[in-house]
């Protein structure tokens, strides 16, 4: 027959289970797993406004996942476009607009990744009011840098 377990032997035993925890997670994770930091931006004005959410993860040559949307707030007769630019060893890229053409009020949110071909050193998006494809100005948001330090790439 077993003998039965008192309090303090519990407490002993969810001790050492949490400590065995704490000290494995690194084990599973790998350091540069604190490096997956999400960084977030937006833009806004008087016509629109739009805004990112991207993650580099272990890979400094990639965002994913990428969040970005784009909303029209006016009714001026013009579109509404978002588009990603990086910095980084690709030079600086700028991705094609996602466009909203359908007027006042819609929007268009969307998941993707960036891959511009090097390490991304930064990112940020810019809101543009359009005329058909052209954009006609563009508006910036902040500036996200990336979360590592170039020993790491």
């Amino acid at each position: 027959m077993r003998p039965k377990k008192g309090k303090k032997t519990k407490k002993t035993l969810l001790v050492a289970v949490a400590a065995c925890a704490a000290l494995a997670a690194p084990a599973f994770t790998g350091t540069a797993a604190a490096a997956g930091t999400v960084t977030a931006s937006g833009v806004e004005t008087s016509w629109g406004h739009a805004h990112v959410k991207a993650q580099w993860r272990l890979d400094p040559c990639r965002l994913d996942p990428l969040h970005m949307s784009v909303k029209d707030t006016a009714a001026d007769g013009h579109s509404v476009g978002v588009r990603l630019i990086t910095e980084g060893d690709a030079g600086t890229h700028c991705f094609l607009p996602h466009r909203v053409s359908t007027g006042n009020g819609t929007g268009w949110a969307g998941d993707s990744c960036a891959d511009p071909g090097g390490r991304i050193a930064s990112a940020w998006i810019e809101l543009c009011r359009m005329a058909g494809a052209t954009a006609l100005s563009c508006v910036s948001s902040k500036v996200v840098h990336a979360p590592f330090d170039g020993s790491t790439a």
